[in-house]
């Protein structure tokens, strides 16, 4: 993982941002199957996990933040997230309709929160902090 946050963005066409979350979910999807077919102690991610996903990231979309690392967990889980130097943020999704956010920066700087994905005041309250994060 990288220890700092990319420059890039999202990419401006909705269309071609669809195809690459599809591709890097497909990809993630494979990764993860295989390691569960390896090790039945790793928890299989469900699909709602990767259709929540998608609805997640394109709420992302119409925030100014950049584009966030995109990977499995093996507790059945996708996380999206960033890596600021002494930081880090996560979202984590379980394909039971909620999201698990937090971030860490140093000792003092910490919150963490859940909430439904449809929930969008707490969501967008979340998103405006993480905006503020990479001004």
């Amino acid at each position: 993982m990288n220890n700092e946050v990319g420059s890039a963005h999202f990419p401006a066409d909705k269309v071609l941002l669809k195809k690459h979350f599809q591709r890097e979910l497909d990809d993630i999807r494979q990764e993860a199957e295989h390691a569960y077919a390896l090790d039945d102690e790793i928890d299989p991610v469900p699909d709602s996990a990767y259709r929540q996903t998608v609805v997640l990231l394109e709420i992302l979309y119409n925030y100014d933040i950049p584009m966030p690392h995109i990977g499995w967990a093996e507790d059945g889980s996708l996380s999206v997230g960033w890596y600021p130097d002494k930081g880090m943020v996560t979202m984590g999704i379980y394909g039971d309709n909620l999201v698990i956010y937090n971030a860490f920066f140093e000792e003092k700087r910490q919150f963490e929160g859940i909430c439904e994905l449809s929930d969008e005041p707490v969501l967008s309250g979340f998103l405006t902090t993480l905006t503020n994060i990479f001004v």
